[in-house]
């Protein structure tokens, strides 16, 4: 050992290109790994040195400069830009459509995996809206129970859904819808995670491979070929107001605060509710809609949202029904919580325009 304490770095460094491992090195000479490593790093970095002042000879400026204050702000240039090309490249999705009128459909809180859902009904309007050719949208909370755990997991002991079966039933809610449009809910938010984040992005790209897809609210611009264009904001909910059984306050105050919709949707409270708004200081008016979703029978939903223990069947889906001929200071479109009564305005609508 004693005869090696003078190795230079030239005979650590030839070892080491020659075995390739510091512990190999350490074993040849007959001394400690962190010697072989220290003398290889202190070796390099002496290397690099000598390099830096031949290249400053030659009159390449290699030294470094202390930052000033001066240097810090301007470092920011192109920082603000970039990030907000982030922020908005998605903000205002387009959505192409051929002349003519059109329906926007507005599913929530469909909680298919809760025996208070109705899913033969919840299907058969997803069949109706199909066959309007509506556009499709899902304003969050697919499932009821939080999956992973949380408050409500002890809720699957009560329900006959199971977990497998909950997790299929959401893959055949989304084969069925075929989004255009898609936000998640509270109920994915909680305790969903990445597992049902990677899960739905598998199942909405098989089904819908151009959905439009952001965190709780999703913005869009529906471009009709020719016609007026309508700004729709779906959210799981806007930011509501002191009273819980008022279903407007956040659409009102989302609408004041400059997001410059035409069109507001939203969910989450269970509360179905539609408003005309005009908003004189813009000279625009402004429509707002709240769908109960499709939970019928739960306590939160009786007590909260419908009144009672019988179940409100209408105003658990909306179905915008829009004029592409409607002047700008105009409604944009019509509301119903009625299938019926949006494909009779819609066929309406496309009679006067033919004629």
């Amino acid at each position: 050992m004693a005869e090696t304490k003078g190795l230079g770095y030239a005979v650590y460094k030839e070892a080491y290109d020659r075995i390739g491992t510091i512990k190999g090195v350490a074993r040849e000479l007959g001394v400690h790994p962190t010697t072989v490593s220290h003398s290889l790093r202190n070796g390099d970095a002496r290397a690099e040195v000598k390099h830096t002042d031949q290249l400053s000879a030659l009159g390449y400026g290699t030294e470094g400069r202390e930052l000033t204050a001066q240097d810090a702000w301007d470092s920011h240039v192109g920082a603000f830009e970039r990030s907000l090309t982030l922020a908005t490249k998605a903000h205002w999705s387009p959505i192409d459509r051929p002349a003519g009128a059109y329906v926007v459909a507005h599913f929530t809180d469909p909680h298919v995996d809760d025996n208070s859902t109705p899913l033969k009904l919840l299907e058969a309007d997803i069949e109706a809206s199909h066959e309007m050719g509506a556009i499709m949208c899902h304003g969050g909370d697919l499932l009821n129970n939080w999956p992973m755990a949380g408050k409500l997991a002890k809720q699957w002991a009560k329900q006959e859904c199971t977990l497998p079966a909950a997790i299929l039933r959401a893959q055949h809610y989304i084969n069925l819808l075929r989004p255009d449009v898609w936000v998640d809910g509270n109920h994915e938010e909680m305790n969903g995670g990445p597992y049902l984040e990677r899960l739905f992005g598998e199942w909405l790209q098989d089904a819908s491979p151009n959905v439009i897809r952001d965190y709780w609210t999703a913005r869009f611009i529906v471009r009709p070929e020719g016609g007026r264009e309508v700004r729709f904001a779906l959210s799981h909910k806007f930011q509501k107001g002191r009273s819980w059984f008022h279903p407007h306050h956040g659409v009102i105050r989302e609408a004041m605060e400059g997001e410059d919709a035409d069109v507001y949707m939203e969910g989450h409270l269970h509360i179905s509710g539609i408003i005309y708004h005009t908003m004189a200081e813009r000279q625009k008016n402004v429509i707002g809609v709240a769908s109960a979703g499709y939970k019928m029978l739960d306590q939160y939903a009786t007590r909260i949202s419908r009144g009672g223990v019988i179940p409100k069947f209408k105003g658990r889906c909306h179905w915008i029904v829009c004029d592409d001929q409607a002047g700008e200071d105009e409604w944009p479109g019509k509301v119903f919580d009625s299938v019926r009564q949006a494909e009779a305005y819609l066929s309406g609508l496309q009679n006067l325009r033919a004629v």
